[in-house]
């Protein structure tokens, strides 16, 4: 019999004390041969270890706290050819692993990201998730809830995320100056509890201006330099 093929996507997990939302996040999360999934656990307390060794089809990795540095730690250990990098409080359904599929497939494909949607549908929070899809369309500056997808050489080639925040908008900015972003469909849910517990309007400030710090950095300071952190104390 012929060994098992390797998978063609890895999914990227990073958790932190993530325990009342994880259930229906990898619930949700189709199991398919060609899809392995990386849970990475920055120290949680609240019982999240526990609860993702439930799910006997992932693979379970500790890493030191800070999404960018667990992600990368997923990265590092993802056979995939394709990354995909998923927020606990996001669902990835079968309808988004077939595009997945699509993309992976796609010699022309390199990175991407979905469109959004939020839950609960509220009326602000559609209009939310509209201004982040138009934000992502006219500036290509899709978030981390929008499961950023990569080709693994790609993502190596960049040297993976900052370990310090945004790492997100950090590798988006990084990857927009070598390779056009794809804005995948159907649109992904995320959770909208930033927007529920913060305010709408002070969790969209604090966005916004986290975006114009952010470039602010990177015009003016040298903070944020041309390769991620991805090899950064790692041996061998």
């Amino acid at each position: 019999m012929p060994p098992p093929l390797p998978p063609v996507i890895s999914i990227v997990l990073p958790v932190l004390n993530e325990a009342r939302v994880l259930a229906e996040t990898l619930t949700a999360l189709p199991v398919a041969a060609d899809v392995e999934i990386i849970l990475v656990d920055g120290g949680s307390t609240d019982g999240t270890w526990e609860l993702a060794g439930r799910f006997p089809h992932l693979r379970l990795l500790a890493a030191p706290r800070g999404r960018g540095c667990q992600m990368n730690a997923g990265a590092r250990s993802a056979r995939g050819e394709l990354l995909a990098f998923l927020h606990a409080d996001t669902r990835l359904l079968p309808d988004h692993l077939a595009t997945l599929r699509r993309v992976a497939a796609d010699p022309a494909f390199s990175a991407g990201a979905f469109e959004l949607a939020l839950s609960p549908p509220t009326p602000a929070l559609r209009f939310i998730a509209w201004g982040a899809n138009w934000r992502s369309r006219l500036l290509g500056l899709p978030y981390g809830d929008q499961v950023l997808t990569l080709r693994r050489d790609l993502f190596h080639a960049l040297g993976g995320f900052a370990h310090r925040r945004p790492e997100d908008l950090d590798l988006v900015l990084r990857l927009k100056r070598c390779s056009r972003l794809r804005l995948l469909s159907p649109p992904v849910i995320s959770s909208g509890r930033r927007w529920l517990e913060q305010g709408y309007f002070a969790a969209t400030r604090r966005h916004w201006l986290a975006l114009a710090r952010h470039l602010a950095e990177r015009t003016f300071t040298r903070r944020w330099p041309a390769r991620g952190d991805l090899n950064t104390g790692v041996k061998g």
